[in-house]
């Protein structure tokens, strides 16, 4: 279950996660690309310095996500749905949505339905 967010609720979570996550791209075989970056967060954006695989992929395809694992066991993993550009010597992840997620607890799963927690940036 996914529930779209503000992104301008960002950089209050950023504080909670930090501010090094994951960047997933898609290469040009349509496999993913994961690379652990340092972001830094820049007036509604995330900027991080270019790896050459990612900048590749965005200059293609500039959807990607930017995933922060959870900072204590059975907590929330924060997922970030982003457009990005390389601009200059920084990639530029300008946050179009994103969520708070943790699996579903097997005991609220009804067949094909979901009943979990998930939680808007935010909460």
């Amino acid at each position: 279950m996914s529930i779209p967010v503000d992104p301008n609720q960002l950089e209050t979570e950023l504080e909670r996660y930090g501010y090094s996550g994951f960047l997933l791209s898609v290469s040009d075989d349509c496999t993913s690309h994961v690379a652990h970056m340092t972001f830094r967060f820049d007036q509604g954006n995330l900027r991080c310095a270019v790896s050459r695989t990612a900048a590749r992929n965005v200059e293609q395809r500039p959807k990607v996500v930017v995933l922060w694992p959870p900072f204590e066991p059975g907590g929330y993993s924060m997922i970030v749905d982003a457009d990005c550009i390389v601009d200059e010597e920084e990639l530029c992840v300008t946050p179009t949505s994103g969520v708070l997620h943790r699996p579903a607890n097997p005991s609220t799963q009804e067949g094909d339905h979901c009943e979990g927690d998930c939680a808007p940036l935010g909460s």
